[in-house]
């Protein structure tokens, strides 16, 4: 048996009948220096993720890479863009539907078919305690659910305050008492969350953290912060005032969520939000010099005899004297002969190209440059040449990118061009059936968005009203899914009857 050993991709074999045998395995450092690389960013990864900051007695964990503002750069970068503000806009559109309502599921069907389904119910008390906010000051419960879909969408996080009465605990013994007043909406931007362990002696998770720091991050020691407990489910009233931060755990996250496509979809944001200023950048700068005006050196030549002879005629001659020639001054200010110099032929030069600009320049700020060269030829006459400059081919490799870095932010999105009105450039699906059903797609999928969105509206419904929660009444979004077209009869088609009779009596206006 031949026995070898590798040392950084050299081998040595001893051969059992005699001598040795070197050999080499090329790429072997390359590969070995790449791998160091990659175990280098993951490790630099995990400190920063575990990175914290103080504030008095409380330790903050960053949420963010390198900083402490995740929420602010994930509006900061797509704030710029053009599709995906109004993207997340209809997604908080297409769950909210047309308002929360309260609901019983009830099991329907046999066998295989037996699945469940939401039936509407009307319980009076619990609707007058969520039309109550407003008049208790707080904002309307529909704002504040709203609030929460958006910074779900964004950061995969709804954080809520509980107001509790000043007698929540005795809530219980009266029924004409109830413990929680109502909920406020806490934005991801202002919230944080934070222990008192100790980071270097301790990893901290999501677990430790049992408070929720509110306050401004760019700067929180100047405009201040306030410090609440952290919501517990088993626990519920125990605190005076207890914020919930609730949130979809991303994998390998150990305190804060991240949400699924922000990561993957960054460069191509960027490449999205860049194509408008690289348009407006070459319609401003690279369009100006379009015309190339060659002046031939005999012109030059001849201007220099002019001016030269006409200020030595100034100095020495009878003749009057000549103030100016195509625009130089010949004399200064106070009546001095001025003596020729080279630049008297630049000026000439200048003077005719923005007497030739006038002609050039058409309404557009910046139209009408040129670039001028001198030829020294024989030739006396100036010659006007198109400035060469692929300006279609520039045009349209930057709009192919954008359209490719659109079509993957809705992807990245997971949701259908067909359903956001950006398919083809901006234009709708023309098939009909293609949107409807895309959209039916998307609708199945926000069962579980709406449980996270609506998890602590319906904890403290059940807190507030007991004998809910053992009948199974939650509160939930109403999506209507509306009917195609071919299913639905004359009678049920309101617009299209409309538009009918003023397409009818547009007519008949014109006519007469």
């Amino acid at each position: 048996m031949t026995e070898f050993e590798i040392i950084d991709g050299h081998g040595f074999a001893n051969i059992p009948t005699g001598g040795v045998l070197t050999f080499e395995i090329q790429g072997i450092s390359e590969r070995e220096e790449l791998r160091e690389k990659e175990f280098q960013s993951l490790y630099a990864k995990y400190i920063t993720e575990q990175m914290t900051m103080r504030l008095d007695d409380f330790v903050v964990p960053l949420w963010g890479e390198g900083h402490n503002l995740y929420p602010q750069q994930i509006f900061s970068t797509t704030s710029e863009n053009k599709l995906l503000p109004e993207v997340i806009n209809k997604q908080v559109n297409f769950i909210f539907g047309k308002g929360p309502r309260l609901f019983q599921e009830v099991q329907s069907g046999e066998g295989e078919k037996r699945r469940a389904i939401r039936i509407p119910v009307e319980v009076p008390v619990i609707t007058e305690w969520l039309e109550s906010w407003e008049e208790k000051g707080y904002n309307h419960y529909w704002d504040y659910l709203k609030n929460l879909i958006t910074d779900y969408y964004y950061v995969n996080t709804c954080i809520s305050q509980y107001e509790f009465s000043r007698s929540r605990r005795l809530a219980g013994r009266s029924t004409n008492m109830i413990p929680i007043m109502a909920l406020s909406y806490i934005g991801s931007d202002q919230a944080r969350l934070a222990t008192k362990k100790d980071p270097i002696t301790n990893l901290i998770t999501n677990k430790d953290c049992n408070y929720v720091i509110v306050g401004d991050w760019m700067n929180p020691n100047r405009f201040g912060y306030e410090v609440f407990n952290r919501f517990n489910p088993a626990e519920p009233l125990r605190y005076p005032a207890a914020i919930a931060f609730t949130f979809e755990k991303t994998f390998t996250k150990n305190i804060y969520p991240q949400n699924n496509w922000f990561k993957g979809l960054f460069e191509w944001i960027k490449a999205s939000n860049l194509s408008p200023k690289y348009l407006n950048s070459y319609l401003k700068n690279a369009l100006n010099a379009h015309i190339h005006v060659v002046i031939p050196g005999s012109w030059y030549n001849k201007q220099r005899d002019i001016l030269q002879a006409i200020c030595l005629e100034n100095q020495t001659g009878d003749l009057p004297v000549q103030n100016e020639y195509r625009g130089v001054k010949l004399i200064d200010e106070n009546g001095t002969k001025i003596q020729f110099y080279e630049t008297m032929v630049d000026q000439v030069i200048a003077n005719e190209l923005k007497s030739i600009t006038k002609f050039l320049t058409g309404e557009g700020k910046n139209q009408g440059k040129l670039w001028a060269s001198t030829r020294w030829a024989q030739d006396d006459g100036w010659e006007f040449k198109e400035f060469p400059g692929k300006f279609k081919e520039y045009f349209e490799s930057v709009l192919s990118l954008d359209r490719r870095a659109d079509e993957v932010i809705l992807a990245g999105k997971g949701i259908s061009p067909s359903i956001t009105n950006v398919e083809k450039d901006g234009t709708l699906s023309k098939s009909g059936s293609d949107v409807y059903y895309n959209y039916l797609i998307y609708v199945n999928q926000l069962h579980n968005p709406q449980e996270f969105i609506l998890r602590e509206i319906n904890r403290a419904i059940h807190l507030n009203f007991p004998e809910a929660k053992k009948l199974g009444i939650k509160l939930g979004f109403w999506i209507d899914i509306p009917a195609k077209l071919q299913d639905t009869t004359p009678a049920d088609r309101p617009a299209a009857t409309a538009t009918a009779d003023t397409k009818s009596n547009l007519q008949k206006t014109q006519e007469q």
